[in-house]
């Protein structure tokens, strides 16, 4: 950024040129390419290789601690805080653990100021501690301990996202697991220990299901297992395993619990680049369908196993991308063309426009999915991830002899080239790991430790000698009892109307989050914040007259809440007032009484409405039919309601709007949806705002207006 700042007034191919001057940028239109006989386009031999840049110090890396908060529900709706980038671990199919060696740390000072400071600026609920491998943390029992406290102050909960297969790590879930136990995951990647010797990820089928087995008595209700297939040197054996190993798990849970599950997830194996994998085939969709079969014939009749699979088509359209040459860029360019759009989401895929694409440009697939050889040039050789080819050459043929490599920060450095660039964070990531295991009680000097056969039955990743004696494993203290309710008056004005419910009660309690309101939960195995609504928010209605009770464990100055609380609002909702009511108030939405709307529609005939509204208020008998779902497949309940009584006012307004109140009788209300079908107007045409709601009178009268 600063170089381009500098160059303010050059040339583009002045700046692009510049760029590829800079260490670890690569401007592909400077750099020079071959183009073989065959059609292939592959980097120069003697052309330099553009290294990667390695960031030396985690602590000092930009980590955004106040970012936007989305409003609509996504799927990681949590802050994601990396507290170590890089893995040693040595998985052969895994491009991001050979890519980003070597370890580096965030200190537990860092992470936790980070976490307080996301926190306060924006009002998630949950923290995820992300890396490639969380309990690979040199200090992973103080994270844990740490991270506990921290969370349980600030009423959020924790995820590891990253577990290893061990019995450690169902305990560290357990210590940040308070308010939700629902289902860890793991990934065996592959269920036979041949086919785990092959890509170095060898725990025995023993130690997997001793972790299930205590993972279900500690209450937990099901195991995520992730699987793949298509894995070099897979036999249908292989994939059979993968329902064995499902199965042995289920029963073993099903001891502990009738209601234990297994959900298995597979997906089908790309070979990528700057791994020990990347010479290997890719198997094609028919081939992906027939073993993905053979699993589905497998757990069709069992109960308590839920199989998910990977879209053949998805992977087949990513290894496409990802094994091949510059020719790529026109293929994907052709599929634009012919309409592809987010193909990632199934529902979105649309693989005719690929099939399309692939003839126009005469993409070659079987080029793309075969196995290279080991001497040949690949498209990628130009990068330097300081792992050289020839280290990737050894590591393959140690998966063909089924030979394992243990974690270098545990044994001894397996010179993968890393060493030679970066000699001293390798030096710095192995005395951190020295120093962490000693300080956590579990390091076991090297003449002690014993090497085993990755088939051997003896074999266990699983740390010796770690303690689970965390403080934040004690019970928790209850909660105090709270002291203050307070009734906020809020609005909701513009595009936020299009939000649901759920998502406009998320917004307003990071909101509540941010401003430093002392929220209360509730007790239980599902704690919530004690936040309510006057009503539920439906989809596309505005208001400026609904309410909302927030229960607190301190006491606050009402406006001086209320102010904080504006401060950190986003665009579209509101805090118009403020008062303090009895703690032991009636339940908001008890309260209420009526409301009173303003309905408009471009498209309405005014006269017709008038007409209809002089009709209707006439009428001593409004009916209409209110149609309520029923559970299972008995069809819908359709009841007659006359919603005469509930219209208190109905009426035209200068400017062509309706004035429409409702008030409570036999404890229902007139909807606005209703009135409008019967003014002649298309609710999905009518803009609605809500002016107000009516709460009962004698909660009125108790409450202290401020």
């Amino acid at each position: 950024a600063q170089l381009l700042r500098d160059m303010k007034g050059a040339s583009r191919d002045e700046k692009l040129q510049a760029i590829s001057e800079l260490h670890g940028f690569y401007v592909p239109a400077l750099y020079p390419m071959d183009t073989l006989a065959d059609g292939r386009i592959l980097p120069c031999v003697d052309a330099p290789k553009i290294q990667k840049r390695v960031t030396p110090d985690l602590n000092g890396a930009a980590f955004p601690v106040d970012y936007l908060v989305p409003f609509t529900q996504q799927v990681h709706d949590r802050i994601s805080l990396e507290v170590l980038r890089g893995c040693t671990q040595g998985c052969r199919f895994c491009q991001a653990g050979m890519t980003t060696r070597p370890v580096r740390e965030r200190s537990l000072e860092n992470v936790d100021k980070l976490m307080e400071e996301t926190l306060d600026r924006t009002g998630y609920e949950e923290v995820s501690l992300v890396s490639l491998s969380t309990c690979d943390y040199s200090r992973v029992q103080q994270l844990v301990d740490q991270t506990a406290e921290r969370a349980r102050a600030n009423k959020v909960s924790v995820s590891l996202p990253s577990l290893r297969l061990d019995s450690f790590s169902v305990g560290l879930a357990d210590q940040v697991t308070d308010m939700r136990r629902t289902g860890l995951t793991f990934a065996p990647e592959a269920a036979s220990p041949r086919l785990r010797a092959v890509i170095n990820k060898w725990i025995p089928d023993d130690d997997l299901i001793s972790m299930a087995t205590q993972a279900y008595s500690r209450d937990w209700k099901h195991i995520k297992l992730y699987f793949m297939i298509g894995l070099p040197t897979e036999r249908d054996d292989d994939v059979l395993a993968i329902a064995d190993l499902t199965l042995k798990t289920l029963r073993a849970g099903r001891e502990i619990r009738g209601n234990a599950r297994v959900n298995t997830g597979v997906s089908t194996f790309v070979p990528k680049p700057f791994t020990p994998f990347q010479w290997a085939e890719q198997i094609d969709i028919e081939e992906t369908w027939r073993r993905q079969n053979l699993l589905s014939e497998k757990f069709q009749k069992v109960s308590g196993v839920k199989f998910g699979r990977h879209n053949a088509k998805e992977t087949f359209l990513e290894g496409l991308v990802s094994r091949t040459d510059r020719r790529t860029a026109d293929l994907i360019e052709t599929a634009l063309r012919n309409g592809a759009r987010f193909d990632a989401w199934d529902e979105h895929l649309d693989f005719g426009a690929w099939k399309r694409a692939i003839e126009e440009v005469g993409f070659d697939i079987k080029d793309a999915l075969r196995a290279r050889d080991l001497d040949e040039r690949l498209p990628w050789d130009h990068i330097d991830v300081m792992i050289p080819k020839s280290w990737f050459v050894e590591d393959w043929a140690r998966a063909e002899a089924l030979q394992h490599a243990p974690d270098c920060r545990h044994s001894q450095c397996h010179r993968c080239g890393v060493i030679d660039v970066e000699r001293e964070l390798c030096a710095h990531m192995l005395r951190n790991a020295i120093d962490g295991a000693k300080e956590e009680g579990h390091w076991t000097p090297k003449s002690k430790k014993k090497e085993l056969d990755p088939l051997s039955s003896e074999a266990t990743t699983a740390p010796l000698g770690l303690r689970l004696t965390s403080k934040a494993l004690k019970e928790r203290d209850p909660d105090p009892e709270p002291v203050q309710r307070l009734r906020f008056r809020i609005s909701r004005i513009g595009d936020v109307r299009y939000l649901s419910h759920l998502e406009l009660s998320a917004a307003w309690i990071r909101a509540l989050r941010r401003a430093k309101a002392p929220l209360a939960y509730s007790q239980g195995f599902h704690q919530h914040p004690k936040v309510t609504f006057s009503t539920a928010s439906p989809v596309g209605e505005e208001s400026t007259g609904d309410y909302m009770d927030v229960v607190l464990l301190d006491r606050r100055a009402p406006e001086a809440l209320l102010e904080k609380l504006v401060a950190v609002l986003p665009r579209g909702l509101g805090a118009l007032s403020v008062q303090e009511v009895p703690l032991r108030s009636p339940s908001l939405m008890s309260l209420v009484e009526g409301f009173t709307y303003t309905l408009e529609s471009k498209d309405a005939d005014l006269a017709d409405v008038q007409s209809r509204i002089a009709a209707l208020m006439a009428s001593g008998e409004v009916v209409v039919d209110r149609t309520k779902p029923r559970k299972g497949r008995r069809p819908p309940r359709t009841r007659h309601v006359n919603i005469r009584p509930m219209i208190q006012e109905l009426s035209l307004q200068e400017g062509g709007s309706v004035r429409f109140s409702t008030c409570r009788k036999d404890d229902r209300l007139a909807k606005w949806r209703e009135v409008a079908q019967l003014l002649g107007m298309d609710p999905l045409q009518v803009r609605v705002l809500k002016h107000s709601t009516t709460l009962r009178k004698d909660a009125a009268q108790g409450a202290i207006n401020v």
